[in-house]
């Protein structure tokens, strides 16, 4: 049912017929509309609303004290004690003049005091005079709620963070502090204004964003009237500003009138609206930005932890794809000898495409261009078809696209495509993070390119070191072939003779038994002899494993035992008990201690004395040295004696100590010499025993 306008009136309380009507008629003949009430029961269901009038609104009573029933004292009494009630203004007519009367009945809330008989000017007086009043009241009270509804829209909105909290709590507390039957608050989208939030949702959708678009398009507040529902809605729509910009409107409704006044309000209130939606439109941007380098962040830290060239390829691709959501992404990588462009990585959510074949060359047309151009291209249907010749590998039709090169040191070296965004077009956000993120994809790509081929070279390095090592091995088995012949020569004989005497003379069974055990103490001997030969002989493993360096020591020394007997070299062995064991690979320490043993005994043509000795130094490595009585070594020498190629004997081939330098150096520890002409050389190995 359809609501009348609220008007409003005055009403003339007085028992006497006659007085009511001409008071009446007196007032509407001079503007104001009036209603009569003709008992105390009858005026307070009236302003009660208990009785219908016509959806009037009372100002003004002018109330008799003589009435029947509830006299005016009464009446007056209640309808200050009640809120709905107690702003409407009371001027008392009586004819009683008692200045006791006067007092009681402005005591008890009257505005005014008028007695009878009254003459017509005066009571017009008065009656303008309540009403200017009484309007200046209204428009405090209205100024006061604006005022206290600004303050509470600042306050609340000043509270919340989150956009959708923003423009809820701000239509919210619009709506309740200025007593509105209705609104909504709409923010521009993509394309056009949509609605954020909507209480009392009784306009239509369609009305709603028809008036929002409008306010939009001339920046500047707009009234109108609407009948949703048969109900009559006055209906006002102001812009929400933010640096110098309408970022949304704020559309009330009131069943009551909505004035110049109002608008002022709301218009305020809008702008504290406007800054605190952009506001949290930044804050969004900023959280939602803040998430995105975190993401990129992990992603740039996933590619650059590893140096294996498929793991980033693969870890590259999948990250842009699902960060900037597309459907497709494929890195290419151009050749560094030949410059030409190869797709190393296709993926899909769902699949993987390997280039097995070589692709036409139109398939590498815009990565092509980028490359050349070293810019990013973005490439949209909506500006025109899109031709992308990888579709013919995907199967998928291209409608967007976005193309960024990877440059490291001035150097491009491929490109990263990513086809259809999901979701709407390429976005500025988009572009800038994937400008980000292909530097640290470039560098990645060009960290584990430059790991493949130093991985490479280190391999073939280590395959040299460990021919060389074995050179020197078979070299330093050379050296000694006289001595191990001869070593293996004596037991052979010894066996010999014991088996002839055993087979060629008559002997007893107790010297036959002897003779036996003789040979077989001497083969024996001669399996441990080649043994040690063999263990020393084989290519090594490698690996590094703590051992006792006075262990390794002892196994040198039995290997080149017969070499120091034939050289009439003694040994002076002064080893530390109970060392710590050191980190090496143990058969390459051997060969570092038989080289020098050797060298020694080269040193030493006419027999001599090696001191050999071990000891844990206060840097906790474990020291052996090796000190000879041979002629010893100028200070040339001593600066070139570890270099490959570089010996002081005649024959040689200067790589013994240089191969030993390396083989320590890589176990982690350090050879050093010390000796001056004439005073024999001292060589002393540092191990670490961790």
């Amino acid at each position: 049912m359809a609501k009348h306008k609220e008007t409003t009136a005055i009403l003339v309380v007085d028992d006497e017929l006659r007085i009511n009507d001409f008071i009446r008629e007196l007032l509407e003949a001079n503007g104001y509309p009036a209603e009569a009430a003709l008992t105390g029961e009858e005026a307070m269901a009236i302003l009660g609303g208990e009785v219908p009038h016509a959806g009037q609104k009372f100002d003004l009573v002018l109330l008799d004290i003589m009435l029947p029933g509830i006299d005016g004292y009464e009446v007056c009494r209640r309808l200050k004690a009640n809120p709905l009630t107690a702003e409407i203004s009371i001027i008392m007519l009586t004819a009683m003049g008692k200045t006791a009367d006067k007092v009681r009945g402005l005591d008890l809330g009257a505005d005014d005091y008028i007695p009878k008989p009254f003459d017509n000017q005066e009571l017009l007086a008065r009656v303008r005079a309540a009403m200017r009043l009484r309007k200046a009241e209204q428009d405090l009270r209205r100024r006061n709620q604006a005022l206290d509804a600004l303050n509470a829209v600042a306050e609340a909105v000043g509270k919340a963070v989150e956009l959708v909290d923003v423009v809820d709590t701000a239509l919210n507390t619009v709506l309740e502090k200025l007593d509105l039957t209705a609104g909504a608050i709409t923010l521009a989208g993509l394309t056009d204004q949509q609605i954020a939030t909507q209480r009392r949702d009784i306009l239509e959708t369609a009305s709603t964003l028809e008036i929002a678009r409008r306010v939009v398009q001339n920046d500047r507040p707009y009234t109108t009237t609407l009948k949703p529902e048969g109900v009559e809605l006055q209906v006002a729509c102001l812009p929400l500003r933010a640096h110098n910009r309408v970022a949304g409107t704020l559309l009330v409704a009131s069943e009551r009138k909505i004035d110049a006044d109002l608008v002022a309000v709301l218009n305020s209130i809008g702008l504290t609206i406007g800054a605190a939606v952009e506001r949290a439109k930044l804050y969004e941007a900023a959280q939602q930005r803040s998430e995105d380098f975190a993401v990129l962040n992990d992603l740039s830290r996933i590619i650059s932890s590893t140096l294996d060239m498929e793991t980033v390829l693969g870890g590259a691709v999948r990250g842009m794809r699902e960060f900037v959501r597309v459907e497709i992404g494929a890195l290419a990588l151009c050749d560094d000898t030949s410059q030409a462009l190869s797709f190393a990585k296709i993926l899909s959510r769902d699949q993987e495409w390997t280039m097995n074949e070589a692709l036409p060359p139109e398939a590498y047309s815009i990565i092509n261009q980028v490359i050349q151009s070293r810019e990013m291209q973005i490439i949209d249907e909506r500006a025109g078809p899109v031709f992308n010749p990888l579709d013919a590998v995907t199967g998928i039709t291209t409608h967007s696209l976005m193309c960024v090169p990877l440059i490291v040191k001035e150097r491009c070296i491929g490109a990263i495509e990513m086809i259809n965004k999901v979701g709407g077009p390429f976005t500025n956000s988009d572009t800038e993070l994937v400008q980000f993120l292909a530097a640290s994809v470039a560098v990645a790509l060009e960290n584990a390119r430059l790991y493949g081929e130093l991985a490479a070279s280190t391999h073939k390095l280590e395959r040299s070191q460990a021919q060389l090592i074995q050179a020197e091995k078979l070299a330093a088995m050379g050296r000694m072939a006289a001595s191990i012949a001869h070593e293996v020569n004596n037991p052979l004989q010894a066996i010999q003779n014991c088996l002839h005497l055993v087979l060629n003379r008559p002997l007893t069974d107790d010297k036959k038994a002897r003779y036996l055990n003789m040979a077989q103490e001497e083969v024996d001997r001669l399996i441990t002899i080649v043994m040690r030969t063999l263990d020393f002989y084989r290519p090594s493993k490698g690996r590094i494993v703590p051992i006792q360096a006075n262990n390794a020591i002892e196994g040198t020394l039995a290997l080149a035992g017969k070499r120091l007997e034939q050289g009439r070299v003694r040994v002076r062995k002064q080893l530390t008990n109970k060392l710590p064991e050191v980190q090496v690979v143990p058969d390459q320490l051997t060969q570092v201690f038989l080289n020098l043993v050797i060298n020694a005994v080269e040193a030493m043509p006419e027999g001599g004395e090696l001191a050999i000795a071990t000891w844990l130094n206060e840097a906790n490595w474990v020291c052996a040295s090796f000190t000879d009585t041979g002629p010893g070594l100028t200070p040339e020498d001593i600066d070139k004696i570890f270099e490959p190629f570089y010996t002081t004997k005649v024959t040689g081939t200067g790589l013994g100590l240089s191969v030993s330098h390396g083989i320590i150096d890589r176990m982690g520890g350090r050879i050093t010499v010390e000796s001056a002409p004439g005073k024999g050389a001292s060589f002393i190995v540092y191990l670490p025993t961790q």
